[in-house]
């Protein structure tokens, strides 16, 4: 019996160094570390890190550990080529995560076609999956449904005069888009669109431009940090305009620049760590155990995008065909991810259809509606 026990342990402390001692499968992740958008790369960056700690202490991936490489996009559409190319050539990444920046995706998206690298975009632009790549995915909210969403709940209160402030670049100029079409499906057109540059830090002129229209509602389209700039100046000089966001008004680190003055504004975002569900609030109290703060939106997507990609290669059996992982991945649907949305990918790649409206109240995001597009 001892020595039946004695082979037993042996077996096992082998099959231990040779899980230990694999090749680990190499996954990539790119996201803005420096640069303007830094606070949204720095989320996605502590999110990868979480992942790979929880996949490797399960056991890895086909018996080999994970490894995953965030490279900085720098928030630029040049960074993340070169980010990409760094993955693909040196690294050999069976499949990327990111970048959260659509001009950034839109860059390196013919690359990974050309070389068949899954990438799981974190862009909102909606010609990020109508570019038809196969090799492209989407989990993040698209801005159609975000757009469509937003107006939807404004008609619902009864509102039906409309503004539009956006950012002048690929992300605002496709939200404004997208905003245009959602109003038409209600039969309205804005009274007035007004556009902004990123970096700007003064809004009047605009902003006096949309007072004179007299809106009901304003809906801005822009980035985290110029939301938190505009809202300031809008409690100023449109202190009874409801105010709807894009998703980065909704943020901690925009609701804390605003200082206050975001206060009622409306969001749409996948996600909210107010989510009372349980697979989000376990999510949580781990992220703030190990990095002392909150999770926020890219926080939640990033990870849920690491776990998926991990699913696909174990139901695909390899990594070394990707078109098999790529499959595998488009296969998935009901996913129960950490953000409180479920994970079905479409035909076209995009994650989910479905988004809540958040609204900012004693400084925090909480969920107030979900709104779901067929």
């Amino acid at each position: 019996m001892r020595r039946i026990v004695g082979i037993v342990l042996v077996l096992m402390l082998m099959a231990a160094s040779t899980a230990y001692g694999a090749e680990p499968i190499v996954i990539g992740a790119i996201g803005a570390i420096t640069g303007s958008a830094a606070m949204s790369g720095e989320q996605g960056f502590r999110a990868i890190t979480l992942a790979e700690e929880d996949i490797n202490a399960a056991g890895g991936i086909l018996g080999r550990p994970v490894k995953f490489i965030f490279e900085d996009s720098k928030g630029l559409p040049t960074g993340g080529v070169t980010a990409v190319r760094k993955l693909i050539y040196q690294d050999n990444v069976v499949g990327i995560i990111g970048c959260h920046q659509s001009t950034v995706v839109m860059a390196v998206e013919q690359l990974v076609r050309q070389e068949g690298v899954i990438l799981m975009a974190k862009g909102s632009a909606a010609v990020i999956t109508e570019a038809g790549n196969p090799w492209v995915v989407r989990v993040r909210e698209y801005d159609t449904l975000a757009a469509f969403a937003k107006v939807k709940h404004a008609v619902e209160q009864g509102y039906t005069r409309f503004a539009i402030f956006h950012n002048t670049d690929q992300f605002g100029e496709g939200g404004r888009e997208n905003l245009l079409e959602a109003l038409a499906q209600f039969g309205l057109e804005p009274v007035a669109i007004e556009a902004h540059n990123t970096g700007d830090k003064d809004f009047t002129a605009q902003l006096l431009n949309i007072r004179r229209a007299d809106p009901e509602v304003l809906i801005v389209w822009t980035h985290g940090d110029e939301h938190a700039l505009i809202c300031r100046q809008v409690k100023q000089l449109l202190p009874d305009v409801v105010y709807y966001g894009s998703m980065g008004v909704s943020q901690a680190s925009s609701i804390q620049m605003a200082e206050g003055t975001s206060e009622g504004a409306f969001s749409t975002s996948p996600y909210s760590y107010l989510n009372p569900d349980p697979d989000v609030q376990a999510y949580v109290a781990k992220y703030e155990e190990r990095f002392g703060r909150k999770p926020e939106t890219f926080s939640v997507l990033y990870y849920d995008s690491a776990m998926m990609l991990a699913e696909a290669i174990r139901r695909a059996g390899t990594v070394d065909d990707r078109s098999k992982v790529m499959a595998e991945l488009k296969n998935i649907k009901g996913w129960k991810g950490v953000s409180g949305i479920e994970y079905s990918f479409d035909e076209k790649g995009e994650a989910f259809n479905e988004i809540f409206i958040v609204k900012i109240e004693n400084q925090v995001p909480v969920i107030v509606d979900k709104v779901t597009i067929d």
